[in-house]
């Protein structure tokens, strides 16, 4: 066992942090208002289970006990560290070797696999296709060499085979991500592909990202975690662009590695690449210690897209002034860049503020002359606006809004505060307050659809103790990708502790879980839900309420899409497609009705 878990084995998290504030017991977890904001209504939950700890409320923060410490007294780690290593009358070891031994051969064998990639690139005939490509895609053997960008051969083990002959075991090959464990050796993991080394702030090359040279699926892949690289925490390029970024005091965030190398050729070299839209609070935490503002370039509508409004929520709740660079008629940065970098760069600097953009969007996507699309309107920009931190910055937008939507402020201000109340505590009659209605998603800034998603989760995360109950419902059911995955481990698992009649362990269930998944894991699991549900039959009442009401959804929204498809046969007199639908739309009927 390391140092850090034997200061969590040894200290209780609940303990720590009634040092700093009373916690009332809720059910198996504690509760308080929130430290780190103002409120009113308790949002703060600890599990002495789990030993972490949540925010459901304005901040949304969250962690273990070192990083409670850390956000309190505002510590690095280290520091916090040491504190409570000494609360926990554990004597730090300052290692040579061990550890860090291990982390610096996986480093090495990268560079090594770096030297094959960019040998075979620039000198090798294998690579001549992929130079050309690159040559073709705009890119200077400046940016190449610059980048160590290389090519990986349409081989299973030219990259093994070099690694092996330098000293590195199979086991070193498999950690570092470069291969993928088979039945009695490994395999490379890159093939057939160009491959942008992933570096970090610190100069460390810690993985690789591969391109697909001609059309297939995926057409990238990546280092998977390993002891030295955590994509949630990574930016692409951000070694060579960090100073610049502290110079113009902002990071343009854009999608992938070509945008980016593209752009830094360029001349615009305050840039990094996100590898998605779905920004983490680790790359924005990193990109904070440059600056304090974040200028997002995406090729998709960010308005329209739930995973890029997670990771502007979080930017904003940790300071950030965000603006978006909308460029129209190209493909992306890259091409911008390629054919027109004037172009690119008056883009960037006319970035609009988040709030504005999304007005913007909006009133591309909505007429307001149309009562439905009114409403829709309201339901996008409600939630978003409830989430501004910034008192000053979330007033002058409600005017904004209400300006835009010709409604009185003082009704919208009361909608935006409504929000604002809405709490991390979640019971099926909350989310059903408009059952029976299209989902409004006022309540969280999602649509009840989701809401009800991630309760049926949380609600299998909290059987009954003397419940001994394994779902079979399929997984189809969730539309979130997350939750299928959370779901179908969670089935494995209960029906693992089935026969053996054992209760349910968090702490066992997680420790089966990818990183991402454990942290939703975690969060759902703090959900304060009704106490009521303690008991045995309400709680299978609400569970076979809740999948119901998800089952009823997915009708709706089929009948929804038959609704068009009808309408458009009728158009187009299609007299045989359109009575195949209107018999599918009477039977979907009768089945929602009878659910």
């Amino acid at each position: 066992m390391d140092e850090i878990e034997l200061i969590k084995q040894k200290l209780n998290i609940v303990d720590l942090i009634q040092e700093y504030l009373p916690l009332k017991k809720s059910g198996v977890n504690f509760k308080a208002n929130c430290p780190f904001h103002t409120e009113k209504t308790p949002s703060f939950m600890v599990s002495p289970e789990r030993q972490i700890w949540h925010c459901f409320g304005g901040c949304q923060k969250g962690g273990d006990i070192f990083k409670f410490l850390m956000e309190k007294e505002g510590l690095e780690f280290k520091d916090a560290l040491e504190i409570l290593a000494k609360k926990a009358g554990v004597s730090l070891k300052r290692k040579k070797t061990g550890k860090k031994d291990f982390r610096d051969r996986l480093f090495e064998a990268n560079l090594k696999a770096q030297e094959l990639f960019g040998y075979i690139l620039n000198k090798h005939p294998l690579g001549k296709n992929a130079l050309d490509y690159l040559k073709k895609r705009g890119l200077k053997k400046e940016s190449i060499e610059k980048f160590g960008i290389g090519y990986a051969p349409n081989s299973w083990d030219t990259l093994t085979k070099f690694l092996l002959k330098r000293g590195f075991s199979i086991s070193e090959i498999i950690n570092s991500g470069l291969g993928v464990a088979s039945k009695d050796f490994c395999y490379d993991r890159f093939r057939a592909r160009i491959t942008f080394p992933l570096i970090d702030q610190k100069d460390r090359l810690i993985g690789f990202s591969g391109r697909v040279l001609y059309p297939q699926e995926p057409k990238y892949i990546n280092t998977p975690q390993t002891p030295i690289f955590d994509k949630s925490s990574y930016l692409f390029g951000i070694n060579l662009s960090k100073n610049e970024i502290r110079n113009k005091k902002e990071a343009i965030l854009v999608e992938g590695e070509m945008d980016m190398i593209m752009s830094y050729q360029e001349g615009v070299q305050n840039i990094v690449a996100t590898k998605g839209t779905a920004l983490t609070e680790g790359q924005l935490e990193l990109l904070k210690k440059y600056t304090e503002t974040i200028n997002l370039c995406f090729d998709m509508d960010l308005a329209g897209d739930s995973a890029a409004r997670r990771g502007i929520e979080i930017a904003d709740r940790l300071g950030l002034d965000i603006k978006v660079t909308t460029i129209a008629d190209e493909k992306d940065a890259a091409e911008l860049n390629r054919n027109n970098s004037d172009a690119w760069k008056k883009a960037v600097q006319d970035a609009a503020p988040i709030y504005d953009y999304y007005l913007h969007s909006t009133a591309k996507r909505f007429n307001l002359k149309n009562p439905s699309d009114f409403k829709k309107v309201a339901q996008e920009l409600i939630p978003v606006w409830a989430k501004i931190t910034d008192d000053f910055v979330r007033e002058h937008y409600i005017q904004k809004l209400a300006a835009f939507l010709k409604i009185e402020e003082k009704l919208l201000r009361q909608l935006v505060n409504k929000q604002r109340k809405f709490d991390g505590k979640i019971s099926f009659i909350k989310i059903s307050a408009s059952a029976g209605k299209k989902d409004d998603g006022i309540k969280s800034g999602k649509t009840r659809r989701e809401m009800l998603e991630e309760y049926l989760i949380a609600l299998l995360l909290h059987i009954p103790e003397d419940h001994n109950f394994v779902p079979s419902f399929p997984e189809t059911l969730f539309l979130e990708e997350r939750w299928k995955q959370i779901y179908v481990m969670l089935v494995l698992y209960l029906d693992s502790i089935f026969f053996k009649m054992a209760s349910f362990n968090i702490n066992e269930f997680v420790s089966t879980l990818p990183k991402d998944l454990a942290q939703e894991v975690d969060r759902l699991y703090l959900t304060e839900l009704d106490s009521k549900l303690a008991d045995k039959k309400d709680w299978q009442k609400e569970f076979e309420t809740v999948i119901t009401e998800l089952k009823k959804s997915l009708i709706r929204a089929s009948l929804e899409r038959l609704t068009l498809e009808i309408k458009n046969a009728q158009e187009f007199g299609k007299i045989e497609s359109l009575e195949k639908l209107n018999r599918r739309f009477r039977d979907l009927s009768v089945k929602l009705k009878n659910l």
